[in-house]
């Protein structure tokens, strides 16, 4: 049993996989904890500094959650200095990151954690597991009904599902996040037909979700919760055409994820044609998941990024030259990819009751050498 304590700053949803795995025992005395909780985040704020520095003792054990978001920037390099700078390193040595970079393996001080794929198999396949999953940053006022799933079915309306936001730059950030770009090339495209469901061109998501409550319709219309989108658009659609999260691989960071972008049609019960970065078909089909024969997905092993993208842009030309009555009968002669697409999210185990013992290895490893990279 891991005894945890996580720092006050950290939010009901940061803990949620450690709360349901049961060799962790959360406890209310930071003394008494064999490791804390924390997140780079802490560092932003100085009275979340000091907090940390009168938390910490000799015998504790930091364990870094970095799992809610994946960036071009999260590489082994990000991870490590991230979190060791000297406010840190100053305290303690002893400092394990939780990562969702997939070009990252387990190390010494790094744990590999699917936590996207966790949250996906959660919410929509096991929502009744006997925690409350409302209060979670990203389900502002949600309910089962908002992810449960309904049988697939097709009503020829729409070719495309595009779900894509495209947002101003925050104040600290010095540019916008590459998909921005490409959303908006794809965006651009899509608008000069009428054979798709496209999201507004601002932050909003524009679509609700199943059983939306008013709650919850203001974090839909800023963006940034995740609320998976109506049936009613995936039942009227055919194709999800998209940009994941990470489109490039930026100064050579490697860093590699999917993400509910690809996740939710795939459960959800569409195609996809997911702009990212190279090798993204590659991961997702790793998970065991099909793709059909009819869409054209070998702009995913070109590593030039606008090679890469123009051969993109030739595969949903092609698709949008097919007519809808075309594309609804090449979709029907695939529909056990739907249903089996959807059958991974049952069929595939949680990633998350192997945390505790991941983490046990990196305390007994590094007692032995020191806490050192």
């Amino acid at each position: 049993m891991i005894k945890v304590f996580p720092h006050p700053d950290i939010t009901p949803a940061t803990t949620l996989f450690l709360e349901l795995n049961p060799k962790f025992e959360f406890v209310g005395n930071s003394d008494e904890a064999d490791i804390i909780i924390i997140n780079s985040h802490i560092y932003l704020h100085e009275n979340s500094r000091k907090q940390l520095e009168e938390i910490v003792k000799p015998h504790h054990v930091l364990v870094n959650l970095e799992i809610f978001h994946i960036d071009h920037y999260m590489s082994i390099d990000w991870i490590r200095d991230c979190i060791h700078k000297p406010i840190v390193s100053n305290l303690t040595k002893k400092i394990i990151t939780v990562h969702t970079n997939m070009n990252i393996t387990d190390g010494y001080n790094t744990i590999f954690y699917d936590h996207l794929f966790d949250r996906q198999k959660l919410y929509c396949t096991d929502y009744d597991s006997g925690i409350i999953l409302s209060g979670r940053v990203w389900t502002h006022g949600c309910n089962k009904e908002i992810y449960s799933l309904n049988p697939i079915k097709k009503i020829p309306f729409k070719k495309f599902l595009a779900p894509m936001r495209v947002y101003k730059v925050s104040p600290n950030q010095q540019r916008e996040p590459p998909r921005m770009e490409y959303r908006r090339k794809i965006k651009n495209f899509l608008s000069k037909t009428d054979d798709s469901f496209i999201s507004a061109s601002n932050q909003s998501n524009s679509f609700l979700p199943n059983a939306a409550t008013p709650d919850m319709i203001p974090y839909v219309s800023q963006g940034g919760s995740w609320y998976p989108i109506s049936d009613v658009y995936y039942s009227t659609s055919l194709i999800n055409v998209y940009t994941e999260t990470l489109v490039v691989d930026e100064n050579n960071n490697n860093v590699r994820g999917v993400t509910e972008k690809s996740y939710d049609p795939l459960i959800k019960g569409n195609f996809i044609l997911p702009f990212g970065y190279p090798g993204l078909i590659k991961d997702i089909l790793s998970y065991g998941f099909k793709l059909p024969t009819w869409i054209d997905y070998s702009y995913d092993s070109i590593l030039d990024n606008n090679k890469r993208f123009e051969a993109y842009m030739e595969s949903l030309n092609t698709l949008n030259n097919y007519s809808l009555t075309e594309l609804f009968d090449l979709a029907m002669q695939d529909w056990k990819i739907l249903e089996h697409n959807r059958s991974i999210f049952y069929a595939r185990t949680y990633s998350y009751p192997l945390l505790a013992d991941k983490i046990k290895l990196c305390i007994e490893h590094n007692n032995s050498n020191n806490w050192m990279y």
